[in-house]
């Protein structure tokens, strides 16, 4: 059995809740989990709010030289938005912007075609907004944007993310449960404390094994605001 082992995480800028940033924990994180591709949500490299350029190497160190920067705000040589890193090849990158309306914050996706050991992975990592109306907008412009890619053979999806939906029952995960299979997992916000699930994985992966959990213990919970999780594919 082949398995690829992916890690979901809103790192909140990298900033821990005791206050320090060093995402050289994160890294750590992934080794000791064997993590293979990992999709991050408010990456920060913005010298005003305490990031570095560096930033990215740090987090995804010399194991996962592939990586795909979706930024949502830029300052300079610097951004903020999501990531994906990867110890396997990103043949083909893709950033969507979700049009969001131009006075909230900007929302994308980072869309990454992945070359794994058995094949292609199609790994789409975003992060909706606060607003229940633009979150509902933002999740049909990415599966529009998503189905309008040409691609000459289809590829096993993963769709990841911080979503923001709390509600429960909610038109929105209603629509996106329809377009993909969604994985149950428990809920990652606030992580001291979780009561909500605003982390969530769906799947469009037929004859592959996919299940999502997510990561307790103390020192887990105080590297963000939220808990990650993590996603594995069996084969």
């Amino acid at each position: 059995m082949q398995r690829i082992r992916l890690l979901c995480f809103n790192i909140h800028g990298g900033r821990s809740l005791d206050g320090r940033r060093d995402l050289s924990r994160i890294h750590g994180l992934m080794q000791r989990l064997d993590i293979d591709i990992g999709v991050f949500q408010e990456m920060e490299t913005r010298h005003s709010h305490g990031g570095l350029v560096t930033d990215v190497e740090t987090l995804a160190g010399p194991e996962r030289p592939y990586r795909l920067a979706c930024p949502s705000m830029e300052e300079g040589e610097g951004w903020y938005g999501n990531l994906i890193v990867s110890r396997y090849p990103i043949i083909r990158g893709l950033l969507h912007n979700l049009e969001t309306h131009p006075s909230l914050e900007p929302r994308h996706a980072a869309d990454a075609l992945i070359q794994g050991p058995l094949g292609k992975l199609r790994v789409i990592g975003t992060h909706l907004s606060l607003s229940i109306f633009e979150r509902r907008s933002e999740a049909r412009n990415l599966m529009r944007l998503m189905q309008a890619v040409e691609e000459e053979e289809r590829s096993p999806i993963l769709l990841m993310g911080d979503i923001n939906e709390w509600q429960v029952p909610s038109s929105l995960l209603r629509y996106l449960n329809r377009q993909l299979t969604p994985l149950p997992c428990k809920p990652t916000f606030p992580s001291i404390c979780p009561i909500f699930r605003l982390d969530r994985v769906w799947h469009d992966a037929p004859g592959i094994k996919v299940t999502a959990h997510r990561l307790p213990g103390e020192g887990i919970r105080r590297l963000s605001d939220h808990l990650p999780l993590v996603v594995e594919l069996e084969y």
